[in-house]
């Protein structure tokens, strides 16, 4: 193999290597879809882009982390920081989220935990 084609194949391999160390190693709690029996808010506009956070360590190891979220109060969206929370058991939680209806309405559904048995 030539020097000019190792180093060619070098670059990607190096990169790739990199990225694989770059996983999330954090503990995240099970996920799962709304129900169409929850509540929902009809917004104007969509949220902001999420905002980058800096994730303290758990004070406890059977914590999972929930992402920051924007939330729609009122007339307007506010931020709620990410925040480590104990997994109810059998439970899953339900990321924030805004759905465009068949209507042209935009919905939001805040990011819930879903307990077994409940619907």
């Amino acid at each position: 193999m030539s020097a000019a084609l190792r180093r060619a194949l070098d670059v990607p391999l190096v990169s790739l290597l990199v990225l694989a160390g770059c996983g999330s190693s954090l503990p995240l709690p099970p996920t799962g879809p709304h129900l169409p029996s929850e509540p929902t808010v009809v917004v104007p506009f969509p949220p902001p882009p999420a905002r980058v956070e800096i994730v303290s360590p758990p004070d406890r190891p059977d914590l999972v982390w929930i992402d920051g979220e924007w939330q729609w109060r009122s007339r307007r969206w506010a931020w709620q920081p990410g925040r480590w929370e104990v997994v109810p058991k059998g439970a899953y939680f339900a990321p924030a989220t805004s759905v465009r209806r068949a209507d042209g309405s935009l919905v939001w559904f805040a990011g819930v935990w879903h307990l077994p048995g409940k619907k």
